[in-house]
Parts: structure tokens; C-alpha cells; sequence
């Protein structure tokens, strides 16, 4: 399965914006047969420029391209960063006083990316597009909604969008039209499309049951994919149909065609890795958030 466009953000209610952001660092573990038998090559840690700070939901550009969420000071607004694993180069995408953006993507419509914005009256959620190249300053897309949390392109002209609320809800929303269509509420933060048409989020059954599941674009239809570890609502698509999520100081797959189990895969607790939660995967390599 090549999975086509990933995406997942993390977006702060309007509460949280006078609140401190969590210190997190980013880390690149590098797999042998990540999709068959995952054997780990090497970790490295790659927020060296900004060790105190809130680096997180990263986002491949390219196989070693990133985009990051970054707060040099926690306690103030975010930019969007772009970082090159190989060089180890880095640069602000993004310079916004007293705005806030977060997770930048690659966006189907050509030549653009798109992330989430939080306006200067710390309410506004808003949907942003700007050129890839910097040309521009931008436009807002879906101009009517307010509320958008996390959000997975499906086409040029059509997303699915967590709103943030109580409940939480998911819809697919039509970037010309403005037009929406509910789906489900209770759902997580990680929202992902793959390249069959299938849809993927978390709903939150209750407390202690967190199912991911499926759904298909075209008729509707909804699958029960397996049941997320205990608390977790972050995890990827490998390109043959296993899932990878984080939990605690492990990375685990799962291949919900054979099983029902959750597989370790690595252990990074000798490293102080303790809180593993948004990650994004490219052929062999993870790129994964931890909270200090």
C-alpha cells in the first residue's frame, strides 16, 4: 500500500495559548525491513538547535526534508521550521508575530503547503495555504470555520477535518464550496488518507477503548482496523498495511491482517525516551516526538 499523503497536527484550544508548551525533542530512527522484520540501525536526536524548546509534529517534504512545529520560547507562539537530515541545515518557513502555526504539510494543490493557524485573537483555528517556494504571504482556505484542530488532504479540492469541540467531530469539507459533511464524533488528533480511498482516525469508544478505523471515501463504509495501545491515539500506515505507533519508550507495529497484537519493535528507555507519541514514517524511517 504506498500511503500518499500523511498528515497530523497538533492545534492549541484557545485556553492553552497563555499556557506553557511542552518541551519535546524530535528523534530519526533509521530500520532495516521497518514493513517486514524491523531490525533498528541507528537513532539520532535533531533538534540540536533548539534543546529547550517545543519541537514537534513533524511532516516528510521529502525522503530528507522535514517540517516541524517549533517554539524556541515555550511559553510563546510557534513557527513552521524546515530541516534537512541530511545537512543537518535548518529554516524558518514562517515568521508570524503573535500568530501561531502548526504542522505545515505538502498540499495537493501544486506548488503549495498548508497548516493550521492560530490567529491574533488566540480563538480563531484557521486552515492556511502558501506557496512551497515563499513567494507569497498565503491565503486562508474554509474562511467559515473557525475550529479546525487537525485536518488530511483526500484531493485538490476536498479534506477531512477534526473540528475541535464537545465532542470532538470529523468531517470532509469541500475547499471550494465550504461546504461539510459530518462523519463521527469522539475522534483523535491523527487523521490519515491513503492512496485506496481509505480514510483512517481514531474513535475514542469510551475510555478504555480506543479503536483506529477506516473509511472508505466513496460508499462510506466503516472498518474497525485494531485497537490502539492503551491511551494512544498517534500511530502511521507502512506501505504494506502494518501500522506503527509509540507507547511510552517503545515503538510497536501491528499487522491487522494477521493479528491482533501489538509487536515491539524498539526500546529506547536507555536513552531517557519515555513518552513517545506523534511519528511519521517514509519507507524506513521514523521520525518520532518525545515529551520530556
Amino acid at each position: 500500500m504506498h500511503i500518499r499523503f500523511i498528515f497530523w497536527i497538533s492545534i492549541l484550544c484557545a485556553s492553552t495559548l497563555v499556557a506553557q508548551l511542552p518541551k519535546t525533542d524530535l528523534y530519526l530512527a533509521e530500520f532495516k525491513g521497518l514493513s517486514a522484520v524491523p531490525q533498528l540501525l541507528k537513532i539520532k536526536y535533531l533538534n540540536d538547535f533548539n534543546p529547550n524548546g517545543y519541537n514537534n509534529q513533524p511532516g516528510f517534504f521529502t525522503f530528507d526534508e522535514l517540517f516541524l512545529t517549533v517554539g524556541k520560547d515555550t511559553s510563546n507562539t510557534t513557527e513552521i521550521y524546515h530541516l534537512n537530515l541530511k545537512s543537518a541545515e535548518y529554516f524558518r518557513f514562517t515568521e508570524t508575530p503573535g500568530i501561531s502555526e502548526f504542522s505545515a504539510t505538502s498540499s495537493m494543490q501544486k506548488g503549495k503547503i498548508s497548516c493550521v493557524r492560530i490567529e491574533p485573537d488566540g480563538k480563531d483555528q484557521s486552515l492556511w495555504s502558501y506557496p512551497a517556494d515563499r513567494s507569497g504571504m498565503g491565503s486562508r482556505l474554509l474562511p467559515n470555520l473557525k475550529n479546525i484542530g487537525y485536518y488530511a488532504w483526500l484531493n485538490k479540492d476536498s479534506l477531512a477535518l477534526f473540528l475541535v469541540g464537545n465532542p470532538h467531530t470529523l468531517v470532509i469539507a469541500d475547499v471550494n464550496t465550504g461546504k461539510t459533511d459530518f462523519i463521527i464524533d469522539n475522534i483523535g488528533r491523527c487523521i490519515k488518507y491513503d492512496n485506496e480511498g481509505r480514510l483512517f482516525f481514531v474513535h475514542k469508544v469510551k475510555s478504555d477503548l480506543w479503536q483506529l478505523k477506516s473509511l472508505d471515501i466513496q460508499n462510506r463504509n466503516t472498518k474497525v482496523i485494531c485497537t490502539m495501545p492503551p491511551g494512544r491515539e498517534d500511530y502511521d500506515l507502512l506501505i504494506n498495511g502494518n501500522i506503527i505507533a509509540g507507547d511510552g519508550s517503545k515503538l510497536k507495529t501491528i499487522n491487522p491482517a494477521k493479528s491482533t497484537e501489538w509487536v515491539e519493535i524498539a526500546d529506547f528507555s536507555n536513552l531517557g525516551i519515555n513518552n513517545i507519541n506523534r511519528l511519521v514514517a517514509v519507507r524506513d524511517r521514523v521520525v518520532f516526538v518525545n515529551n520530556k
